[in-house]
């Protein structure tokens, strides 16, 4: 062996042993969060269930489209105590237990109408689990909040307008403008 090959075979081992780790860690969470631990699998599996609470209609965006499963980590990650941090992040981990056993397979690779039935029976079941039911809720009431303050909602559903119109009246009392 010829002291060039030996050199190149060295390097490429060593490019080697530097990418193969970064090529393996395919389930880390692409919205980084400060206090929340979170895997890429526990970020599919909130972002789908953000899609269920809220899915698309004919004339308006679902949570997928608003990402409401950011604004539900934002929320939680920012707002929260530490203590409901957790109960959150545990809450996540019992909501994907549950759904394993209940469907027999995890919440991602269900169907649609299989997550709506899961979280119907969910529903029916909220007292099963304080964590569980901690995340359901929380997740369902911020899913709720992102879709209600939205420009589209705002816009198009409330009608809001930034600026009053021409019928605004400064000097007569807010009831009675026509």
């Amino acid at each position: 062996m010829n002291r060039r090959s030996a050199i190149r075979n060295a390097v490429l081992f060593s490019a080697g042993i530097v990418l193969i780790p970064s090529c393996m860690e395919d389930n880390k969470a692409i919205f980084q969060t400060k206090n929340i631990k979170l895997t890429g699998s526990g970020e599919r599996t909130l972002q789908l269930l953000c899609d269920s609470i809220l899915p698309a209609g004919n004339s308006f965006p679902g949570a997928g489209e608003l990402k409401a499963h950011e604004f539900v980590l934002t929320m939680m990650d920012d707002c929260a105590s530490p203590e409901d941090q957790a109960k959150f992040s545990d809450g996540l981990a019992a909501f994907e237990t549950r759904s394993q056993t209940t469907t027999g397979q995890i919440f991602t690779k269900n169907s649609p109408e299989q997550r709506q039935n899961f979280l119907v029976t969910l529903e029916k079941n909220k007292a099963a689990n304080d964590n569980l039911a901690f995340f359901y809720n929380s997740t369902k009431h911020f899913t709720v909040q992102a879709m209600t303050s939205s420009k589209k909602y705002m816009t198009e559903i409330r009608k809001y307008k930034m600026v009053p119109g021409p019928h605004f009246k400064g000097c007569v009392p807010v009831g009675n403008q026509v």
